[in-house]
This record gives structure tokens, sequence and C-alpha cells, in this order.
């Protein structure tokens, strides 16, 4: 059995899918299932799942057709399968069809050892989802991820990255894309190395961060969406404190790029942070901006000491901002 990368992985009669990340897993399977799209758009999919795993059902997928169309066959919980399919795999093995892709997707544990002994001296290629732990394989993971959308990053940027979203591979890999897509250039233009101030920037401490969001969404006018991800920030324990210093920071910058002669050099701050923000303002007045700001600036004596609910005080100034947005 030849281990392969997710991002590599090709076509064949049996792939194996082995391991508890769930976001490498599932690269893997969309790779493989847009390849063998690609290959013939006619192609079959099968989902073999819950009832669809019953006695015989990969010998009613992949038997011999009489036309030999090119079918896709997905057993996502290997681990889990009903007996009588994990012996009918052993047996598939041995002769697999040359029309079937037949993708295993085994997400750890022992169950199922003797089929994986099977398949490794079958030498069917192996994805590896393990668990991305160290520090190091995390900052090539990201350095990956830049590397195939064709962007520099600084060293010490990737290490930024980590540093602050780390410990979950799906949100390492989310806040990557999110930086990517916020320092593309317009069209014609040169894209920037992405810096350590970038990442900072965007992220600025995991609870800054989310309040950055509850900001983006409150500056969009989306209410209900600011308040829910204002709820999930207030669930996970985060002080009503940063959250208001973070929007207000947010909302400070907005209302610079507004000045007359603004440029990132006055302002201090990535010729993409001032694109954007620009776009963002062509939605407000100075009469709303200056509502906002006022709400920000109670919220901000209130959760430090002034009101009796901090949490109240954060959210009534998320509604009051997505208010002036509106009215304009």
């Amino acid at each position: 059995m030849s281990d392969v990368e997710w991002h590599s992985v090709a076509l064949a009669p049996i792939v194996l899918v082995h391991g508890t990340e769930t976001l490498i897993a599932e690269r893997a399977v969309r790779r493989l299932r847009t390849l063998a799209k690609e290959a013939d758009p006619s192609v079959a999919v099968h989902d073999l799942s819950g009832e669809a795993a019953g006695p015989g059902a990969l010998t009613q997928v992949a038997s011999p057709s009489l036309f030999g169309e090119p079918r896709f066959v997905l057993v996502p919980d290997l681990q889990s399968a009903p007996d009588a399919l994990v012996l009918e795999i052993q047996e598939y093995v041995k002769n697999p069809e040359p029309e079937v892709a037949l993708v295993l997707v085994h997400r750890g544990g022992n169950r199922g050892k003797k089929l994986l002994d099977v398949l490794k001296m079958a030498g069917v290629p192996r994805v590896d989802a393990s668990p991305v732990k160290r520090a190091g394989d995390k900052q090539a993971f990201v350095a990956a991820e830049f590397a195939r959308a064709e962007r520099r990053i600084q060293p010490e940027a990737v290490a930024a990255l980590v540093d602050a979203f780390g410990t979950d591979l799906a949100e390492l890999a989310a806040i990557s894309r999110q930086l990517i897509e916020d320092t593309t250039p317009d069209e014609g233009q040169q894209a920037p190395r992405i810096t350590a101030q970038d990442v900072h920037a965007v992220t600025a401490g995991r609870v800054e961060s989310t309040a950055f969001a509850v900001a983006d969404a409150a500056i969009a006018g989306k209410e209900q969406e600011a308040l829910q991800l204002l709820a999930q920030a207030q669930l996970a324990g985060a002080d009503p404190v940063p959250i208001v210093a973070a929007i207000a920071s947010k909302m400070r910058s907005l209302a610079k790029v507004t000045a007359s002669g603004a440029s990132p050099r006055s302002l201090g701050m990535p010729d993409w942070m001032l694109r954007n923000l620009s776009r963002e303002a062509r939605s407000w007045t100075d009469r709303s901006l200056a509502r906002s700001l006022e709400a920000v600036a109670r919220a901000d004596h209130e959760v430090k000491g002034a009101g009796r609910d901090p949490r109240w005080s954060v959210q009534h100034m998320v509604m009051e901002i997505c208010r002036a947005r509106r009215a304009r």
C-alpha cells in the first residue's frame, strides 16, 4: 500500500482514505469524485451507507454491465460498515472491476483491521488522513494552501496563522482561504506577498477575530447574522470588553477611509485593507457612521462598569450599527 497526499491522489479501482482528520478525508473524497466526473460526466455515483449498505450492496452496483458505464462507489464509514459488506469488499479486492472506482473511508479504530491488512497487501493507494498535530506539520499544511492558490506568504505569517488557529485544521484552512480572498488584487495587478502584519490585521487573536466577523456582518447590515455570531461568541465565554474594542476598531477604520486623501501610508494599513474598507464605506453616510460610533462609545462605557448587563449592551450596539447601516 502506497501513501499519497489528498491533493494528488488519482482515480484507481480502489482507494483507501484512512484517518480521523475529517477535513483531509472530505477533500480526498471530493477530489476523487471530481476526477470521476471529469473523466466521464455520465458516471453513476453510489453511496453505500445506511440502508444502502445491506447484503450484496457492492455486488449490485459494481457488477459488470452490458454497456460498461463508469461508476463511482463510496463507502463513507468503513469502520462501522455491516460485516456482510466488509466481507464482500474483501472478496472484491481480489478482482476489482476496471470501470469502477471504489473509495473506502475508514475513520479510525480497530474494527475492520483484517480488511485494512488485505488492502495493504493488495497495494491499494492510501490517503493518510491522520490528525495533524505537530506545529511544523500545521505550518506545512498552511504553506501548501497558499502554494496551491499560487500566493506567496512569509514564514512568519504562516507561524502567526498556526499560533492563532492551529487547534482546528478546518478553521485553519478557512482562515487561510479568507486571507487569500481578502488580499486578492484587482485584475491585472500582481498579488502581494502576505506578511505577518496582514495576518495580525485579519486575526487579531481568536476572540477579536470572532468580533471582527460580528463587525463585518453588522457593517453589511446583516442583523440576524451578526447577532447569531455574537451569541456564539458569548456562549463560548468571550468577554464583552474585547468584543466591543474589536468592533470599535473596525468602525473607526471604516470612518478613517472616508476622509479626504486617505491612503495606505497615511492610515498605516495594507493596500488590500484600504480597498476593502473603501468598498464597504460606499454604503454609509457621515450621519450613519456618526450614529454607529455613538453606539460603540456608549457600549464601551457600559461594558466597563457603567451598565447593568454588559451582554445586552453589546447586543444593543450591534443592532444599532445594523440599523444605522440600513437607514443611511
